[in-house]
C-alpha cells in the first residue's frame, strides 16, 4: 500500500472547495491553487494554500498538490477517477471532506477563482500561468511562480489577449515592418 503524502491543511481545504465548485481534471486541480494564492495576496495581503508554486514545463503548479494527486488513492477526502474515453483523471471530493480550515474571506476567494477560472481548459491554464510570469525564462526549472501585484494584474483578460497576440509576432515580421535607423539623433528628433 502506498502512503499518500500529506497536504498542508489549507491546500487540502482549497482543493476540496474547488472540487466541490467545479469538475476539475488533475491539471486544473494543481494549477488553480496558484491562482487562489495570487488573488489572495492581492485581496488579503497573504497566501492561503501553503503550497510551493513552481515553474514546470507546462506552467505554474502547486507542487504539493501534484505529488498528492499521484498517490491519493487511499485518501479520505480527495481521490481521482478516470474520465471515460480519455487518459485524464478527474478530482473527486468525498462527501465527508471538510473545507473548514478556510476563513470566510479565504472561502470567498476560492469561490471567486472557481467561478472565474475553473472552466478554463488545462492547457489554457498553463498558458495563462506562463503569461502571468514573463520573468520566468526557464520553464521546467522549478523557479517559484510570482505572487506580486504585477502578476495579479496580468490575470486581466485584456493583458492576456495582448500577450497572446504579441507572442505570435516573429522577428521577421517585426523586421519587415520596421524602418532602419541610420542615426539615433534623427530617430529621437
Amino acid at each position: 500500500m502506498t502512503t499518500t503524502p500529506d497536504l498542508p491543511p489549507k491546500l487540502e481545504a482549497v482543493l476540496i472547495r474547488l472540487g466541490r465548485a467545479a469538475s476539475l481534471n488533475v491539471t486544473q486541480a494543481v494549477k488553480l491553487p496558484y491562482i487562489v494564492d495570487l488573488v489572495a495576496v492581492h485581496v488579503l495581503g497573504r497566501r492561503i494554500t501553503e503550497a510551493s508554486h513552481e515553474a514546470w514545463d507546462k506552467g505554474v503548479v502547486a507542487s504539493e498538490a501534484w505529488h498528492y494527486m499521484t498517490k491519493c488513492e487511499d485518501s479520505t477526502s480527495l481521490h481521482l477517477e478516470p474520465v471515460p474515453f480519455s487518459e485524464e483523471k478527474k478530482l473527486v471530493v468525498d462527501a465527508e471532506a471538510d473545507d473548514g480550515a478556510l476563513t470566510p474571506d479565504e472561502a470567498a476567494i476560492v469561490d471567486a477563482v472557481a467561478e472565474g477560472f475553473a472552466h478554463i481548459r488545462a492547457a489554457d491554464l498553463g498558458r495563462l500561468t506562463k503569461l502571468v510570469n514573463p520573468d520566468i525564462t526557464a520553464w521546467g526549472s522549478n523557479q517559484p511562480g510570482g505572487l506580486t501585484e504585477d502578476a495579479y494584474e496580468r490575470l486581466d483578460g485584456d493583458y492576456q489577449a495582448m500577450a497572446e497576440a504579441v507572442s505570435r509576432i516573429t522577428l521577421e515580421q517585426l523586421a519587415a515592418r520596421s524602418e532602419r535607423i541610420e542615426s539615433i539623433e534623427d530617430a529621437v528628433a
